[in-house]
Formats: structure tokens, C-alpha cells, sequence
């Protein structure tokens, strides 16, 4: 979010703020300054992936007129149309399109099909990386690994759509988006909200983590990987990054490139052994942003960040006032720099559903900090 001087108009990332707001004059004022079309803030977020996730219709045209990158990426790899398409801006979705715009998905596009008469989303792997077959490999093991798991906190998956070039699975579909796309809209969620959230990703995590004979790892945890269900539930999703933890808990390696560094566990980006801790880490991070309203040190380069993590065991703020003292205990552990010390995603439920049920007994919505055991 561009700070209060810029949305005031004394700096170059006015362009965001109005193009967020579907200010057309604000953004004309910009552009005759000579502000570039594609100014992006720190997470390479331009001002038509702003404006394409508001359905500002008038300053998307406006923005492509003056030349801006339809397939501009961000830093998870989204573009404009990917915004667009997740709010449903239909009509965005066309102009973007018509405009040679693309979206990319986790691994191809990513679409809203009718499924026997039920609306889902179908996610792709496109040819070009289909015909690889350590991936094609790869993507069956993770359907497969899908077609077992049954969990309200789960994203389901329904089935395999064949196509002689290109391989599509179905999942159900989740037209609330992400939880990164919540804590954008609405920024700091109360105390309550933020808790059954928690609650929701926990649940799912926990049942990933007790998978039998091996536990699931996620290893890409991140707001974005979280989806809202019609009822308001959390339900975990994208298991691209999954592995099976072999025998015991700990001794997987991935590189520190793997997975995204705003939520990554020290261990990973050191490249070292790691078990299901490094979601214990990452879910630290998310709820941290749930009670603050997005991620700290925004405007800090994620890789940068992650590196003091890892090697000085920099953490996010807990400030009394914004976070409740039982939630400040529990965020210190999950995030704790040695994986042995974090608690299981049992042990966050049972502290989660105490710290909820004296939340309710309280009444306690929006102030948090009161809330004293």
C-alpha cells in the first residue's frame, strides 16, 4: 500500500493509489508528469493489476492506451488477468484479453469451468511444459496425492479432465478468493475473525501433517495458497510444492528458492534438512499479518528479509496493542529459529481454541488487547 504522502499526491506512487481508487484524473495527472504506466511498488504490483483487481474499467483502458505491460508479473508471478479473473471482473477479463493478455496460474492457466452442471475451477499444466516428463511425473504424483485427502479445511479435488496436449485437474471452486485478497480489502481483521481463521488453516494443516503413512508437507504456505469456501471457511490449497516427508519427520531438502520468501522457515533458505516445522513457520507469518493487516517490512525486499531471518533471526514486531499477550506467546514460538522448539499444528489448535473461547466469553471483537490468561 502506497504510504499517506503518496496518496496525498507528493510522490511517484500516486499512480497506485488512484489507479486502485478508479481516480481516471488523478492517474491522467500522473501519466502528463511523466510517471511511467508500469511504476510497480515493491511486490512489482503495477497500476493495472490495481486497477484490474478493482474492476476500474475506465483506468484499465486508460493504462493500456498509454502503454502499459498487459503481462506485467508480480512477485508471485501474477498478472493483471490473473486479478481480474480472480474478483470475477468479467468485463476487465475481455479488454486485458483482447489485449494479448495472459494468465499465467501456478503452473499454466488457471480457469472457471461448469463441471456437471457445477461450477469448478480447472487448473492446467500447458504443453509446453506437460511434455517434460520429470514435471508430468511430478504433477500426477501430486493428483494423486489430492484424490486422497478429505478435509473441510482442504481444497477438494474432483477429477482429471483428458486433453491431448495439455493436463487439467479439477478442484472446487472458491469464488471469495484468497486470503491474501481479504487481508488486501479489508486489512486488519478483529481479533475474533483473525482466530477462526487461524483455526481454519491449522485444522487443514494439522490434517496434512498426520497424513498417513507420510505426512504432507506443504511448503508454500502463504496467504495466496489460502482460499475462502462460500461459508467464509479457510481451506488450504496448491500442493505444487508438496512433498511426501520420507520415513521421519525431518531430513527433506529444497532449495531456498523454493517456496516464497515473505513466509519461508530459516532452515530452507539456508538449504538445510527441514521437516513440517517450515509450515508451522510460514502459518507464524500469516497469522501475524491477519492481526497487523498485511506483512511487516513491506517495503523491504522479500529475499533480503528472508535472509535475516535466517542469519539474524530478524521477526516481525508483536506490539501489546495490537496483539494479545497469548497470541504474542504463540507467534514467538511458531516462529522460533530452532524447528525442535516450534509446537505442532495439534498443540496450535489446543492454544487457539482456548484463546477463542475466552475471546467469546469477553465479548472481545476489535480490541485485543485486553484479552489477558
Amino acid at each position: 500500500m502506497p504510504s499517506e504522502i503518496d496518496q496525498e499526491g507528493e510522490g511517484p506512487y500516486r499512480l497506485l493509489f488512484c489507479s486502485s481508487k478508479g481516480d481516471k484524473a488523478g492517474v491522467m495527472q500522473e501519466l502528463v508528469k511523466g510517471v511511467s504506466p508500469n511504476l510497480a511498488d515493491y511486490d512489482k504490483r503495477t497500476a493495472l493489476h490495481l486497477a484490474s483487481c478493482e474492476g476500474c474499467m475506465e483506468i484499465v483502458v486508460l493504462l493500456l492506451e498509454k502503454g502499459a505491460d498487459v503481462n506485467s508479473m508480480d512477485r508471485w508471478g501474477r498478472t493483471p488477468l490473473s486479478d481480474a479473473r480472480s474478483f470475477r471482473h468479467h468485463d476487465v477479463c475481455k479488454v486485458l484479453e483482447a489485449h494479448g493478455g495472459t494468465d499465467p496460474g501456478s503452473f499454466g492457466e488457471v480457469y472457471s469451468v461448469k463441471w456437471r452442471g457445477t461450477e469448478v475451477a480447472a487448473k492446467t499444466i500447458r504443453s509446453s511444459i506437460a511434455s517434460n516428463k520429470t514435471v508430468k511425473e511430478n504433477f500426477l504424483k501430486e493428483l494423486a496425492l489430492w484424490q486422497k485427502l478429505r478435509h473441510p479445511n482442504i481444497v477438494q479435488f474432483l477429477g482429471v479432465l483428458k486433453h491431448p496436449d495439455r493436463l487439467i485437474f479439477l478442484t472446487e471452486y472458491l469464488r471469495n478468493g484468497s486470503l491474501y485478497d481479504i487481508l488486501r480489502k479489508k486489512g486488519r481483521l478483529d481479533s475474533l475473525t483473525a482466530v477462526a481463521y487461524a483455526l481454519d488453516i491449522a485444522r487443514g494443516m494439522n490434517y496434512l501433517h498426520q497424513h498417513k503413512p507420510h505426512a504432507i508437507i506443504h511448503r508454500d504456505l502463504t496467504p495466496r495458497n489460502v482460499l475462502q469456501s462460500d461459508a467464509g471457511r479457510l481451506k488450504v490449497t496448491d500442493f505444487g510444492l508438496s512433498k511426501i516427508s520420507q520415513g521421519r519427520d525431518v531430513g527433506y531438502k529444497m532449495t531456498g528458492g523454493t517456496g516464497s520468501y515473505r513466509y519461508m522457515a530459516p532452515e530452507v533458505y539456508r538449504r538445510e534438512s527441514y521437516g513440517k516445522s517450515v509450515d508451522v513457520f510460514s502459518f507464524a507469518m500469516i497469522v501475524h499479518e491477519m492481526f497487523q493487516g498485511g506483512p511487516s517490512n513491506r517495503g523491504e525486499d522479500a529475499e533480503k528479509l528472508a535472509d535475516k531471518r535466517a542469519y539474524e533471526d530478524s521477526r516481525p514486531h508483536l506490539p501489546s496493542m495490537m496483539y494479545p499477550e497469548p497470541i504474542r506467546k504463540l507467534l514467538q514460538d511458531c516462529w522460533h529459529k530452532s524447528p525442535d522448539r516450534r509446537p505442532t499444528f495439534e498443540e496450535i489448535i489446543m492454544h487457539l481454541e482456548i484463546i477463542q473461547e475466552n475471546l467469546q466469553e469477553k465479548g472481545i471483537g476489535t480490541c485485543c488487547s485486553c484479552l489477558i490468561l
